[in-house]
């Protein structure tokens, strides 16, 4: 390796830690670990790469101390919160609720798109909804359940309803039970995703529509050219705050 500064970015999700390795705004290198694995990542990152600077985003109440142990000897680390200092402005009532991996989607969407309205889309085990003006100003968002979370809800809170597979039915209409809970879901939340556009853009105009998060894959054929997949928009953002607050 070069002599030059790398930046680390870890997005902490429910279940998995996303890394990535930013140097001069590319990002050179990426993996992803669970909990166990975490040290043993991180050391292989630190001998892989002269990091000098790391940003997390956690959706947990608590960052690992694997990570505050490396991030403590660094130029500059930063846990993202309300008080972070932010390329955008956040028009939210309540900013210390607000989400940090969505406070980095909107600086990553507003990084990349800079001079138009921008929806973000991140579907995981939540999904979210978030718009950004072309003034980078974050308006607001909203929240509904995930796929599997719907999946998981329609079986365990009736009697006789099964756990179904995350597949999607050739028919709009199930032809059996699973097929119906299926479409129910999936195609459900298809035409949720498609009425929330919809309705921000009859109040905001034209705007750019940003899909990411986990399950984006199973909406890219439905939604086809009407939408922008960017899966690694968190470490984006998370690199573009680590840039702003050097």
């Amino acid at each position: 390796m070069t002599g030059e500064e790398f930046h680390l970015c870890i997005d902490i999700g429910n279940t998995r830690f996303k890394m990535a390795v930013f140097m001069a705004g590319n990002e050179v290198y990426q993996s992803a670990c669970n909990e166990i694995e975490l040290e043993i990542k991180l050391k292989e990152i630190f001998h892989l790469f002269p990091i000098g600077r790391m940003a997390v985003s956690s959706t947990r109440k608590s960052i690992p101390e694997s990570i505050r142990n490396f991030g403590k000897e660094l130029k500059l680390y930063i846990e993202l919160d309300h008080l972070t200092s932010l390329p955008i402005s956040i028009a939210y009532l309540t900013p210390q609720t607000l989400g940090r991996d969505r406070i980095a989607g909107a600086v990553a969407a507003q990084f990349l798109y800079p001079d138009e309205g921008k929806i973000i889309v991140d579907a995981g085990t939540c999904i979210t909804y978030d718009f950004v003006d072309s003034n980078g100003c974050f308006l607001g968002g909203n929240i509904s359940p995930g796929i599997q979370m719907r999946i998981r809800a329609m079986n365990s809170h009736t009697a006789n309803l099964p756990l179904v597979e995350m597949e999607i039915p050739e028919d709009i209409l199930g032809k059996n039970t699973t097929q119906a809970l299926q479409n129910g879901s999936i195609r459900g939340t298809f035409y949720e995703i498609e009425s929330f556009i919809s309705q921000l853009e009859k109040k905001y105009g034209d705007s750019r529509v940003i899909l990411t998060g986990g399950d984006a894959f199973y909406f890219v054929d439905y939604f086809k050219s009407k939408i922008f997949v960017v899966q690694n928009l968190i470490p984006i953002g998370l690199n573009q705050i680590l840039k702003h607050n050097a």
